[in-house]
């Protein structure tokens, strides 16, 4: 079966990483919810793509575009409540590529714990979760083995370990979780150059997530004889999600979810 996975929700449709995105990919009837999350200085473990605040969504208590991606690290909980991120900023690159995109203004950021309530009758679905370093940006961040533990603390509280894995594109990350929460599977992330099965298999993957313009049916092929699974990012248009499922993919994430799901049904 494949894994249909909302990408940050269900971003072609609605804010990216936020309650009512996620609500609309359950919705829709995706298998996974796909999503990024930072910590704040006071240890919140909340839900947001960027390190810092993104100036093409976020807008302060003035209503004004914010011009610096303050890191979310760096604010508390309470500061971070201040941001409005239910809409893209007119004339940007990012909302001409979500023309689609509704508005839901007044959305904040949310904690992980909010998600996991919203999902609690969702007793199948599925969360997959990217905590958000960057190796040449660690400053922005806490350490791999904070980030890693404050993760773990709200799942395990959460009660969802059991329907959780944990991607990165920083491996170190991955590392730490593997050793402290091995309930958890973790997912090696890659792009372009560095979507290589063999280098992830080096590092001890099991779950690849290339981009999908990477992966060809070679790598994958690669990838099998590893017995790894294969799940790839983001794949929004009918031709690529028809592409890579012919392939044999193990996982789709995209924006559009219900696209894939399309797909799927008309295989059937």
């Amino acid at each position: 079966m494949i894994d249909v996975q909302g990408h940050r929700g269900a971003r072609g449709y609605l804010p990216e990483n936020t309650l009512p995105s996620f609500a609309r990919a359950l919705q829709l009837g995706v298998t996974t919810l796909e999503l990024d999350v930072g910590v704040t200085r006071d240890g919140v473990v909340v839900i947001h793509h960027d390190r810092g605040l993104n100036p093409d969504i976020a807008r302060g208590p003035d209503g004004q575009w914010v011009r610096a991606a303050t890191p979310i690290h760096r604010l508390t909980y309470a500061e971070l409540q201040r941001y409005d991120v239910g809409r893209l900023r007119p004339g940007s690159d990012y909302a001409r590529r979500f023309a689609q995109q509704q508005p839901r203004d007044g959305t904040r950021i949310p904690k992980l714990s909010e998600l996991f309530d919203l999902a609690k009758s969702h007793r199948t679905i599925r969360f997959n979760i990217e905590p958000k370093m960057d190796a040449s940006a660690l400053e922005d961040t806490p350490s791999a083995v904070e980030f890693a533990r404050a993760l773990i603390a709200e799942v395990r509280k959460a009660s969802v370990a059991d329907r959780t894995t944990v991607q990165a594109f920083h491996w170190p990350v991955l590392k730490v979780v593997e050793r402290e929460a091995p309930e958890m599977p973790t997912v090696y992330c890659t792009e372009g150059a560095q979507s290589d099965p063999e280098r992830v298999r080096a590092a001890g993957g099991k779950i690849w997530s290339p981009d999908f313009e990477t992966l060809t049916s070679e790598k994958l092929a690669a990838a099998r004889k590893q017995e790894m699974r294969i799940t790839v990012w983001t794949v929004n248009e009918p031709a690529d999600i028809k592409r890579v499922l012919a392939l044999g993919v193990d996982g789709i994430a995209s924006d559009y979810p219900d696209r894939v799901l399309n797909q799927l049904k008309e295989r059937e």
